[in-house]
């Protein structure tokens, strides 16, 4: 099972004065130097542009980036093998196909220990990380499992995906049990489902789909749908999660 850790970047700089001490911190929590870097482009893995990602590189590595660097959806190359020992920094993964790239090599537990830096606090990739209990560097701490009964309903919604979410069975599937769930007492709330999604196996390609429809619901927005459960479905959901 692979380690994880990651640090939103804005808090790694801190404003310029923090750098180097969460560098430290990432290079202490990887056991080691960075032996792979990991980036969107390795084209753009260069001092001409100004590059944010050898940036970091540089204050991870303390100036010694002659490490490996490479893109991040070439990760899926090390599948096949076992590479445990090796320290592998993800530099702002953003676009989906990088970040389903990442998600496919850790569902395998090909990799040991990996640490992410993300751009932005509100990018995806976060939420994900969040959702395999990775540890926020910056705080010290892993943020609380999603909730059972959510994972649970979210595992319904993964099991629609051949057919896709936004339409069909897969609409009528999620946006039931959205309702359901939120007439229980549950908060229609981006983050948490989000969360459960991915802890419940959800891709990338499909959590933008769950998105919508939240927003969409929560700005008043009624969906037509077929009904695909039980109206008790959260109670029947509580009931096996709690036999388990």
């Amino acid at each position: 099972m692979t380690e994880l850790a990651y640090m939103v970047r804005e808090d790694w700089g801190q404003n310029g004065t923090a750098m180097a001490p969460s560098s430290a911190r990432i290079r202490d929590w990887l056991g080691a130097q960075p032996s792979l870097f990991a980036v969107a482009d390795v084209k753009k893995f260069n001092d001409n542009d100004g590059s944010a990602d050898v940036e970091v590189a540089r204050y991870l590595a303390q100036g010694n980036v002659n490490h490996h660097v490479g893109n991040i959806r070439e990760l899926r190359g090390l599948a096949g093998d076992r590479v445990a020992d090796v320290a592998v920094v993800v530099l702002h993964p953003y676009e989906e196909r990088d970040c389903e790239a990442l998600r496919e090599v850790i569902v395998a537990g090909t990799l040991g220990r990996v640490f992410v830096l993300i751009w932005s606090p509100g990018d995806i990739i976060r939420t994900w990380l969040d959702a395999q209990g990775a540890v926020d560097l910056h705080t010290g701490a892993a943020l609380p499992a999603p909730d059972p009964l959510q994972v649970a309903a979210a595992d319904l919604m993964v099991n629609e995906e051949y057919n896709g979410l936004g339409s069909g069975r897969g609409k009528d599937a999620v946006v039931q049990l959205l309702r359901a769930f939120t007439r229980s007492g549950y908060r229609l709330d981006e983050s948490d489902w989000l969360r459960a999604y991915f802890a419940a196996g959800g891709s990338f390609r499909h959590a933008e789909t769950i998105s919508k429809f939240i927003r969409e619901m929560t700005s008043g927005i009624k969906h037509r749908v077929k009904p695909r459960f039980r109206d008790e479905i959260v109670d029947i959901l509580r009931e096996e999660v709690a036999a388990k």
